[in-house]
C-alpha cells in the first residue's frame, strides 16, 4: 500500500513543522481536521510515521564522542548481528552496506572508551572483523531529510484477518481516537459482528 496525494501533503506539512496541530495542517493542506487526524493515525499504524520527536541542534548538545565503526561479516550472519548491535545503548544507528559490511554510529563518553567498547561488544564475536574506526571531529549537518523520498510504502494490516491492506482506500472503522482498517468489506463486517457493541460503548462514552 502506497501513500496517496493526500498523505503526501500531510507528510510534507509535518516535515516542515512537526509541532503543527491537526487543525493547522488542515488549513495548510486544504483538508478537514478529521481527515488529517485519520490519515496521520493510519500512517502511524502502518509504520510509515514511527514517532514524533524533537530534533536537537548538534551545536547545543554535548554527546561525548561519536564514532563510525565498520565491520565485515558473512552474509548469513549479517542481519542477525546487526539486529543484536542495534540493541546496544551506545549504538545510535546501524547501516547495512555493500560488501557484507555493517557500519555503526556509536556514542561514547570519551575517546578512551572506543577500544573498550570494541573489545566488549565486537572483537569477541565470531565471524566479525572490525575494518575501520573513525571518530567524528565535527558535525556539519545532522537533520532529518527535508524532502520526501520516492517509493514510500505503508505496511498496513487488516485488523480482522491480519492480511496486508493493499487498497489506498481501505475499509475503516473509528471509535474515539482509535482507527481500525480492513482489507475487504467482509472483514469489516466480521469485525463489527464480534466487536460492534464494544465500539459503540466507547463512542457513546466519549460523546457523553
Amino acid at each position: 500500500m502506497k501513500p496517496d496525494a493526500i498523505d503526501t501533503r500531510i507528510l510534507e506539512a509535518l516535515m516542515d513543522d512537526g509541532r503543527a496541530s491537526f487543525r493547522q495542517i488542515a488549513q495548510r493542506t486544504a483538508l478537514t481536521t478529521p481527515t488529517v487526524s485519520a490519515r496521520v493515525a493510519r500512517m502511524m499504524k502502518a509504520g510509515l510515521i514511527k514517532k514524533f520527536v524533537p530534533v536537537l541542534s548538534a551545536d547545543s548538545v554535548d554527546r561525548g564522542v561519536l564514532a563510525l565503526v565498520t565491520l565485515k561479516t558473512t552474509s548469513a550472519a549479517a542481519q542477525r548481528i546487526a539486529g543484536n548491535l542495534a540493541e546496544l545503548r551506545e549504538v545510535e544507528a546501524v547501516y547495512m552496506t555493500t560488501g557484507q559490511c555493517i557500519t555503526l554510529k556509536v556514542t561514547l563518553d570519551r575517546a578512551q572508551g572506543v577500544q573498550p567498547f570494541l573489545a566488549k561488544n565486537l572483537l569477541k564475536r565470531r565471524g566479525v572483523e572490525v575494518t575501520s574506526t573513525q571518530i567524528i571531529t565535527s558535525t556539519v549537518k545532522e537533520e532529518p531529510a527535508s524532502l520526501l523520498p520516492r517509493g514510500l510504502v505503508m505496511n498496513l494490516k487488516c485488523d480482522y484477518c491480519g492480511e496486508d491492506v493493499t487498497s489506498s482506500r481501505p475499509y475503516t472503522l473509528a471509535a474515539g481516537p482509535s482507527h481500525y482498517y480492513f482489507c475487504c468489506k467482509t472483514c469489516r463486517n466480521g469485525y463489527l459482528e464480534e466487536h460492534g457493541k464494544s465500539l459503540a460503548k466507547i463512542t457513546h462514552k466519549l460523546e457523553a
